[in-house]
């Protein structure tokens, strides 16, 4: 063991090795937990998208008529479910590509795109040390890995399979080839940027906005051939467009198209996917009412909440200093996160995954301004090197805090389990259920079938489900009237929707109506809240009685 050790320590070095160490802690940070709540998304609802669209794709559905996302991870994380299937079929004894496989446990899919996120995840760690190596040097490189792989915002959503983390590593990868670009490595780096940025867009659609440092890497990369070709006369102002457009902008759209080509193949899907998207943003989504000013929202709760105040600090100096120097690589990341920022920040939806793309960059360049300014006087390196040292020590402790706390956190039974088994021991099954986002997961009629073909008995509820509601957007389920039409028996309402409503009351007049009104006329049957040791919501089931035997006034 210690003949390999000196082995590994003489072929890496001091850097290798420390790199090795930052990365094994990024991966460990990153599966920790990784398979709590399953088979349940209890993690992240946006599972119970994105998987089954995945699970589709491996099934040769390819289009995924669904567009609030691209579609690059469906068609990455269903090729993960087809290179597993042999794996799969040994250890379930059955075709795991089988509708009824995933409906009866979903756990192992769900599993597969959370491993997904982990591995980008740490992927994402290793690129902004690389960009970082490139662009300012080794030390911050190293740093800025160290700092990235104990974020929490990063290290919580690599836990999750969903786009956010993918999309990061994509659009590193972008950036890294397209720093290259800048240095004079040739078109083939500035090309393979673009693409890079067009499969990162076609995972978030808000990194098109990659398309403004791909084109500053076009100015740095063909400014040579353009003062050439202009000397042998040439009109340069006809050159610019052709090399943008041919380099940059066709790459980039070449890419996004191919890794979404469902976007074209199914023009009228996505553009109403994409322009409700958009509309949702721009409205606001349950829980961001009373969030104030955008741009201080996501600059100290967002930021802030995942770094802590001593490296947001930084991170403000940072860009600051990145202004003032203006290398290539600030021009290419300075210009990029204050715009891709401000365009977040005018959302009314502000939620932090959002902030992603950037944090990695933010962090690089708090890290490059602390090391410059350490140096900056060499008469007071003495001084003030020690003290850099011991407030990046500082700075790391609050993200790395948070993420121990959430991976330790990812333990227990969540109570909606507990309410599963407190729905099929008390309520007929076949019943008629609505329930909210954030309750237990019963099992549909519909579905009920593959249980049975599996030889599993379970009980199944015909499922009504509520919508979460959305402000100045009526939603009929939302009436008990119109639940009585439908021969609902019982509804469940979840704290994680009700305690929203009621905190923003003036937004949701018809949903507060509608809680009243339940707690009225139905029965409370239970109230189920989470034990020591549990997490999650308070679920409330109601039993809806008729309306002639429902109480008045």
């Amino acid at each position: 063991m210690r003949a390999a050790a000196t082995r590994l320590w003489s072929r890496l070095g001091l850097p290798g090795v420390l790199l090795l160490a930052v990365l094994a802690l990024a991966l460990v940070l990153r599966l920790d937990g990784i398979a709590w709540g399953l088979p349940y998304s209890f993690v992240n609802a946006d599972e119970s998208t994105v998987v089954p669209k995945a699970f589709a794709v491996a099934r040769g559905h390819l289009d995924p008529q669904f567009f609030y996302y691209p579609s690059l991870y469906f068609y990455l994380l269903g090729g993960l479910y087809v290179v597993a299937t042999p794996l799969m079929w040994l250890l379930r004894h059955g075709n795991p590509l089988a509708m009824g496989a995933y409906v009866v446990d979903p756990g192992p899919y769900f599993l597969l795109g959370r491993l997904l996120s982990a591995a980008f995840g740490t992927i994402s760690v290793y690129l902004v040390f690389r960009l970082g190596r490139v662009a300012y040097g080794r030390p911050a490189g190293l740093l800025a890995a160290l700092f990235l792989a104990v974020t929490p915002l990063h290290v919580a959503y690599s836990h999750m399979a969903v786009t956010d983390v993918t999309a990061t590593a994509l659009s590193l990868l972008a950036l890294l080839l397209l720093l290259k670009a800048t240095q004079g490595r040739g078109r083939r780096w500035l090309v393979a940027g673009a693409v890079a940025a067009g499969l990162a867009t076609s995972t978030k659609y808000n990194l098109g906005l990659l398309v403004l440092p791909a084109s500053v890497a076009a100015v740095y990369a063909c400014r040579g051939e353009v003062t050439r070709r202009a000397a042998a006369g040439a009109r340069a102002a006809l050159l610019w467009p052709r090399l943008l457009a041919t380099r940059v902008y066709a790459p980039m759209l070449a890419a996004f198209l191919l890794a979404s080509p469902f976007v074209v193949l199914d023009a009228r899907q996505f553009a109403h996917d994409f322009l409700r998207q958009n509309r949702i943003m721009h409205r606001g989504w349950l829980g961001f009412e009373n969030t104030g000013n955008g741009f201080w929202y996501n600059l100290h709760v967002n930021l802030g909440g995942t770094l802590g105040v001593v490296l947001l600090i930084l991170v403000v100096l940072g860009v600051a200093w990145a202004l003032w120097r203006h290398t290539p690589l600030d021009l290419l990341l300075a210009p990029y996160v204050l715009v891709y920022f401000a365009y977040v920040s005018t959302w009314t939806e502000l939620a932090d995954r959002y902030l992603l793309p950037v944090v990695p960059l933010l962090i690089l360049l708090a890290v490059r301004c602390s090391l410059e300014v350490a140096v900056l006087r060499p008469s007071a390196k003495r001084v003030v090197v020690p003290m850099v040292g011991v407030l990046l020590a500082v700075a790391v402790v609050a993200p790395l805090t948070d993420s121990l706390r959430f991976d330790r956190g990812l333990s227990g039974v969540d109570v909606r389990e507990r309410a599963k088994q407190w729905v099929e021991q008390n309520l007929p099954a076949g019943s008629t259920i609505a329930a909210e986002n954030y309750g237990p997961p019963l099992v549909r009629t519909a579905d009920e079938k593959y249980y049975l073909a599996a030889g599993h008995a379970t009980p199944a509820y015909h499922l009504v489900r509520l919508k979460l509601p959305q402000p100045g957007v009526p939603d009929e389920r939302r009436d008990i009237g119109w639940l009585r039409a439908r021969h609902v028996g019982y509804v469940i309402v979840s704290s994680r929707v009700y305690g929203r409503v009621f905190a923003a009351a003036r937004s949701y007049p018809e949903s507060v109506a509608f809680y009243r009104r339940l707690a009225r006329e139905g029965v409370l049957l239970t109230t189920l809240s989470p034990r020591s040791g549990e997490r999650g919501p308070v679920l409330k089931v109601y039993r809806l009685v008729p309306r002639s035997r429902a109480p008045q006034g």
